[in-house]
């Protein structure tokens, strides 16, 4: 393994992005808004700090991952020379799942009994998770209680299908598909230990080495509070608005930033400023319910749209990567296709819909919408199968139009069960085309995500926009940036 330079560590934390933090002695610092790389570095130059000063028992120096290929660690750690535990780092915005956790571990696992040297004495390895925000309330029993926990876990049959998953998802680990290695990850999770530090844990060991704080962070020293309190009111007072690069922001505060108290309507999915009260008091009954529905009903015709949308480029992205690239290339079977349909509207479809219920609520309506994605395609399939066994034994009955229809999708079900002796075979064919398939289908998903974004505002304004040539400009530009032939 090539370790990484002193030099080289202290070059890439330096040119890092550093967020502004106030060193008042309250609160959290914001490791969340660090790059990956960056968290990464702090908590390897902490722990070696940490270890120079006799603070870990046990481990006598630690090494930093190259950030590619790093096995499930970020950091390895060493006692006199020998492979003692892991540092795994996870930036994340919110709280860490036990799942989630469960997986990473079993990640790292599958690839120690690839290579024996990562993990070469399980009873005394500390598998370390060091997260940037906090942790689940179930990822915290995981971690206080592991060996209690763990047994749950396993004896609830969660670790096998964990470990299918992870074995699924990654190319590296196909060799245990046909033997798994469920028997020897069960043991090695019995065998280590499991600690973790959340952001308040981190904040405090921070603090303790200046050097890293002003390294990682824009500091700004608050004497006490009164002088915290002036010091926040100056920066929002003076510094708030007049530093936002986001012109459409700016424009929007302008316009409502002068609308009085009364004359602001706040309903949830739609708010109205400059409408007084009474107004909307006057309204009341029929008007007002005619008024919110004209409102709600630009939404729902530009959802429609979207997924009118999403459609449209599902087809073109799969003719273009899938039937061109991989079906006209004999790479996959006719019949596999019939997956990549559904599972994109499925998983695209979602990110449209989320927002107009609770996360909850929609799971209840959309079951698909818990799913994982081998779930998903496992559901798919078992249509496909079905559908696929009833032509195979000669009934037509679900096939529906005229006489020449009926007759043209029978020749279509011919070419897509061409070779096909049994719903065996169609099923051996997809289990080995699903694998070849699913990469391109990943692709073709976040191309489509690309497009897409979950949180969406639309803000009607009145016709003043006519009396600025500044924002005339602008409507020209944007109108000639979204007609078909690029001319408004």
């Amino acid at each position: 393994m090539k370790r990484i330079s002193d030099e080289q560590i202290n070059i890439e934390a330096q040119s890092g992005y550093k967020p502004w933090t106030i060193d008042s002695g309250i609160g959290l610092l914001p490791f969340s808004e660090l790059g990956d790389r960056e968290f990464e570095l702090l908590c390897y130059l902490l722990v070696k700090s940490e270890i120079e000063c006799g603070k870990h028992k046990n481990i006598t120096s630690i090494s930093l991952m190259q950030g590619v290929s790093e096995r499930g660690r970020d950091c390895s750690l060493y006692n006199n020379g020998t492979v003692s535990g892991l540092i795994q780092c996870k930036k994340l915005q919110g709280r860490m799942c036990r799942p989630q956790v469960l997986r990473e571990i079993i990640k790292f696992l599958l690839f120690s009994i690839i290579d024996s040297e990562l993990l070469p004495e399980p009873d005394v390895f500390e598998y370390k998770l060091y997260v940037s925000s906090d942790l689940a309330e179930t990822t915290n029993s995981l971690i206080h209680s592991y060996p209690v926990e763990i047994d749950k876990e396993i004896q609830s049959g969660a670790i096998s299908k964990y470990i299918k998953d992870v074995v699924s998802e990654y190319e590296t680990f196909k060799i245990f598909e046909t033997d798994s290695p469920e028997a020897k990850i069960i043991e090695l999770l019995r065998r280590i230990s499991l600690t973790a530090s959340n952001a308040t844990d981190l904040t405090l060991r921070v603090h303790k080495h200046d050097s890293l704080l002003s390294l990682f962070f824009n500091v700004k020293t608050v004497i006490d509070l009164e002088s915290a309190d002036k010091v926040i009111r100056t920066a929002l007072d003076d510094y708030g608005l007049k530093y936002l690069t986001d012109e459409d922001l700016k424009q929007l505060q302008h316009r409502i930033s002068n609308t009085k108290e009364e004359n602001r309507i706040n309903l949830g999915f739609v708010d109205f400023f400059g409408y007084n009260k009474e107004f909307f008091k006057y309204l009341n009954g029929e008007p007002f319910k005619k008024a919110l529905e004209a409102v709600a009903s630009v939404t729902i015709l530009l959802d429609k749209y979207l997924l009118e949308f999403i459609n449209s480029k599902i087809s073109e992205l799969t003719f273009e990567n899938v039937t061109v690239k991989l079906l006209k290339q004999e790479k996959i079977h006719p019949f596999s296709v019939g997956v990549v349909g559904p599972y994109l509207i499925q998983r695209l479809s979602l990110k449209i819909l989320s927002r107009k219920m609770p996360r909850e609520l929609a799971t209840v309506f959309n079951k698909q919408a818990s799913q994982s994605k081998r779930e998903l395609i496992d559901s798919i399939a078992i249509q496909l199968f079905d559908a696929s066994e009833r032509v195979m034994k000669g009934d037509f009955s679900h096939l529906v139009g005229n006489p020449e229809d009926v007759q043209f999708k029978k020749e279509i079900y011919a070419h897509i069960h061409s070779g096909f002796n049994s719903i065996e075979d169609a099923k051996l064919t997809f289990a080995r085309d699903i694998q070849i398939i699913m990469p391109t289908m990943d692709s073709i998903e976040e191309n489509i995500n690309e497009l897409l974004q979950e949180e969406r505002t639309v803000v009607i304004k009145d016709a003043s926009f006519l009396e600025s040539d500044g924002e005339m400009k602008k409507i020209a530009k944007t109108l000639n940036m979204i007609e078909p032939d690029g001319s408004a």
